[in-house]
This record gives C-alpha cells, sequence and structure tokens, in this order.
C-alpha cells in the first residue's frame, strides 16, 4: 500500500533539527537520535538524513565522533569584561567569541520614576525619567537585554544614537564623564515578558547585572540593568589593588 503522508526532503529534517536546536531540545553537547531513528521519525531514506546532518555541520551546529554519534557543538562563550574601559563594548566581545553583534531597539519611553529608579538616580518618586531598552544579537540569537533610565536632559542628549551605539562607547563618544561605575550581580529567571525575545522558556535561568554610573561627585548620572543568558556570558570584573602607606 502506498504511503500517503508526505515525503521530507533532506532541508525539511534539517530545518526541524535546527528548530530543536534553537530551543534547546538538544541542548549543546547533547547526542542527536541515531540515523535509524531519524529515519523513523521523517519516514526518509538514510542518504536524506545524511545531507541533512551534513547541512547542519557546514553552519557550525553539530559534530560527528566516530563509533560515538553526532552532537549538538558547544557555543562558544562571550566573556564580558568590566573593567571600566569605554572602549571596550560587550559589542567588542562578541565579535571576539566568533559572532557578529547586532542591537535592536525596544524601546524609548517617558515613565515616572518608581522607588526603586528614584532612590538610585536620587530623584524625587514620580519624577519623569526616560526608559531605553534594546536586545543585543550574537550571530541573530538575542542574547542579552539592557535597560537604561537617564534624566531628561542626558537622555535627550544622547538620544539619536543609542538605537545603534553600545553605552560605553558612546559616553566617550559624547565626551559624557563617569568617574565611577558600580555593578551588581545577581540570579535570576527570565520573566514571562522578555521570554518571546529571548525565545526561551519562561524562567529560564538568567544573570543580571544592575549598573550605577557616577560623576566625580558621587552623583548618579545613567543606571541601568542588563539580563544576560546565563549559558553564553562569563563575566570578569577587574579590581585594581590599593595599595597602603609604608
Amino acid at each position: 500500500m502506498r504511503n500517503t503522508r508526505r515525503s521530507f526532503l533532506y532541508h525539511d529534517v534539517a530545518t526541524a533539527l535546527r528548530t530543536r536546536i534553537a530551543r534547546g531540545t538538544y541542548p549543546p553537547g547533547e547526542r542527536l537520535p541515531s540515523l535509524s531513528e531519524l529515519m523513523e521519525e521523517f519516514e526518509v531514506s538514510a542518504i536524506t538524513v545524511r545531507r541533512a546532518l551534513t547541512e547542519l555541520t557546514y553552519e557550525g551546529l553539530i559534530r560527528g565522533h566516530q563509533g560515538l554519534g553526532v552532537f549538538v557543538k558547544e557555543k562558544p562563550r562571550i566573556h564580558r569584561v568590566l573593567a571600566g574601559d569605554p572602549d571596550r563594548s560587550i559589542g567588542d566581545e562578541i565579535a571576539r567569541a566568533g559572532f557578529a553583534p547586532r542591537l535592536e531597539e525596544i524601546g524609548f519611553t517617558e515613565v515616572d520614576a518608581d522607588d526603586e529608579i528614584a532612590a538610585r538616580l536620587r530623584v524625587p518618586r514620580g519624577s519623569r525619567v526616560f526608559l531605553h531598552q534594546k536586545l543585543t544579537f550574537a550571530n541573530d540569537e538575542p542574547v542579552a537585554l539592557h535597560s537604561w533610565w537617564f534624566r531628561p536632559r542626558l537622555a535627550k542628549q544622547l538620544r539619536s544614537a543609542l538605537s545603534e551605539t553600545f553605552i560605553f562607547p558612546l559616553l566617550k563618544q559624547r565626551k559624557i564623564d563617569v568617574e565611577n561605575l558600580r555593578c551588581e550581580f545577581s540570579s535570576t529567571a527570565l520573566p514571562e515578558e522578555h521570554a518571546s525575545r529571548f525565545g526561551l522558556p519562561a524562567g529560564s535561568p538568567m544573570m543580571k547585572v544592575d549598573y550605577t554610573m557616577t560623576t566625580k561627585g558621587g552623583a548618579p548620572t545613567i543606571i541601568g540593568q542588563t539580563l544576560a543568558r546565563a549559558d553564553r556570558f562569563t563575566f570578569e570584573v577587574s579590581l585594581p589593588q590599593r595599595r597602603g602607606r609604608r
């Protein structure tokens, strides 16, 4: 009896496997189903499956080990160094990891400062401040969400370049004085409101970094927060040692 089910071509198999890898069904380091298992699932020949696997190999998504099977490749981690260097942006470090960095603006809106934002910016609660948000991509994969809060004057000064420039190089270009950068690190779960932006399930493990930039006098100028994929980043902090008097 002739099988009337749709025949899968190799690119259909490749697309299905690629989607599973992107969604984490097959996480980095995991072995893919065997050749016979894929043939049975997709109802295709061994040649079709091998062509699909060859395509994913060329894309750098999988690798084969003689006698062991085919495995999802481990993705290089992005090494983020926080050393107070305005010339060293997250985009530069994404590029050093071998990926193409890209920014996508989510929004630039005027909001009322809640208790937390007001305290960090040292403004009265309810003051009008500007919130700017953008996603950072590595090879078109969203890896970090950045949120920045500005007083109105500074927000308008930086607005024209915020959507396409990373914040630290931009501050240097505009000669905005930042004497000190304070960073607070914590682990968190991906909120439901941002799950679709990352293409990950809500509750996925994330790294959160809260920033406070201050002037020489200690006044906060900008506060921010980065929500980064915990499986894609390693953060490094450079701490120069203070030498006491001898």
